[in-house]
């Protein structure tokens, strides 16, 4: 499970901090399943990434989890939906997964997470 859980005006958000280390961040296989099959089933969860020693975010959909392993943070950047000061965060949260949520959850069930663990074996 991600690192924080919180609920912003009824959205339920999952966020995995990460620390930005040689321009990579460590992604677990078991971190990357449940990214991508809470997505599935229609949760918001992100990926909040910080240089050490910087006030800098860059905020990540959760769904994109599998593209951190093995990419440079920089090649990624096109992707993020947030980057900015870290004291900006809890307002793109708030924006981002209000709009996301509001796609509607879609039906989930033991079919979606066995698929998740196919495409991400070892989980």
């Amino acid at each position: 499970m991600p690192d924080v859980y919180m609920c912003i005006d009824g959205v339920p958000i999952w966020v995995e901090l990460k620390i930005i280390k040689n321009d990579r961040v460590s992604v677990s296989i078991s971190q990357i399943a449940w990214h991508i099959a809470h997505k599935r089933c229609g949760g918001v969860s992100f990926f909040l990434l910080t240089p050490p020693s910087r006030g800098d975010a860059i905020l990540f959909d959760g769904a994109l989890a599998a593209k951190f392993q093995d990419a440079r943070i920089t090649a990624l950047r096109p992707a993020a939906l947030y980057i900015g000061e870290l004291a900006g965060v809890p307002c793109a949260l708030r924006a981002l997964s209000i709009d996301m949520w509001s796609c509607g959850p879609a039906s989930c069930g033991p079919a979606d997470m066995i698929e998740a663990q196919k495409e991400n074996p070892g989980t």
